[in-house]
């Protein structure tokens, strides 16, 4: 919703950064009662981490909780020694640098998000740059051995292995942070630095076979497109194996 993206099925995220204590679930469940439609409300959900579920007139809400002293960490380490790599590196970010703050007494959030949307953190973007090239390059040698061994099973999961890693370089190289999973293609016309045509040929690629030849020599392109972007704009030495 935050991004303008958001249509008539979405539901609404609220992330909820707590410091201790935090409510228990039957408190919380009977607080949100009194908003939602009946019998809507599922609190302490852990599925997915710490979540309570409800409706508000038909329409899904998801309150996400994230502890405050773990985001500040989170920030911290962005800038002073970079993120771990995890395909969608800098997602936990785009919450902080993009979202619609509700309530900030002490106005913590705020100064984090002002922080995030001010600079972007350097010390990941360089790591995450040197990291993940070489991966990409790792994993297309992977899919052409399980292509040609006919394991579509492993066939599909490195597939999804160099989409990941796909769109966590591209964001970096263009000092964005990554917006998630949904909605990736238009989060790329965003993306000044990006391959020619990037997303008619990923649209393309995700209709694809995972035994079809031509995957691998598309992927192959847009990989090696996007390292060349790399060296020539990311101003920073990619290694040519993975660290």
């Amino acid at each position: 919703m935050a991004s303008g993206l958001a249509d008539e099925v979405s539901d609404i995220d609220i992330h909820v950064y707590w410091t201790d204590p935090l409510a228990p679930a039957n408190e919380r469940s009977e607080q949100l009662a009194a908003i939602a439609d009946t019998g809507t409300v599922r609190a302490g959900l852990t599925s997915w981490g710490l979540e309570d579920h409800f409706s508000v007139g038909g329409r899904p809400f998801e309150l996400i909780y994230r502890r405050w002293d773990d985001i500040v960490g989170e920030v911290d380490r962005a800038y002073d020694v970079g993120l771990p790599s995890q395909g969608f590196t800098t997602a936990i970010l785009y919450a902080i640098a993009h979202g619609l703050p509700l309530h900030d007494p002490s106005g913590e959030l705020g100064s984090a998000k002002d922080r995030l949307s001010r600079e972007f953190p350097e010390a990941t973007r360089t790591a995450l740059l040197r990291r993940e090239p070489p991966l990409l390059r790792f994993n297309l040698k992977l899919l052409q051995q399980a292509q040609g061994r006919s394991d579509l099973l492993f066939a599909q999961q490195v597939r999804y292995k160099l989409q990941m890693l796909f769109f966590d370089v591209l964001f970096a190289l263009n000092r964005m942070y990554h917006p998630g999973e949904k909605r990736l293609l238009e989060h790329v016309r965003r993306c000044p630095i990006r391959p020619a045509d990037c997303g008619v040929r990923w649209e393309a690629v995700a209709r694809l076979p995972s035994d079809d030849p031509a995957l691998l020599d598309e992927l192959g392109s847009l990989v090696g497109e996007l390292c060349r972007l790399v060296r020539t704009q990311g101003g920073v030495e990619v290694p040519d194996e993975p660290l």
